[in-house]
């Protein structure tokens, strides 16, 4: 007994994101962590959406920088001299 063939030829299968898209997509996250931060004043209390935004800069007016790290869904300070 022979073994059935289903088709003779493979079928291809469209994937919704093109490889053009995905290379966009790739290019403004490359992008964004080659930007300076932003030197900001006043404390972070949202939550970030990209990787970059989870990085924050904090400058009080006079000498004091803080660096504020976002993990484990919370803002973490380092003070910089």
């Amino acid at each position: 007994m022979k073994p059935k063939q289903l088709g003779s030829e493979p079928k291809r299968i469209e994937v919704g994101i093109s490889q053009e898209q995905t290379n966009n997509i790739n290019d403004v996250y490359v992008r964004d962590l080659f930007s300076l931060l932003k030197t900001n004043s006043t404390v972070p209390t949202h939550t970030p959406k990209k990787f970059i935004d989870c990085f924050y800069l904090y400058w009080d007016g006079s000498t004091t920088y803080e660096l504020y790290v976002y993990i484990n869904n919370s803002w973490k300070k380092v003070t910089l001299a």
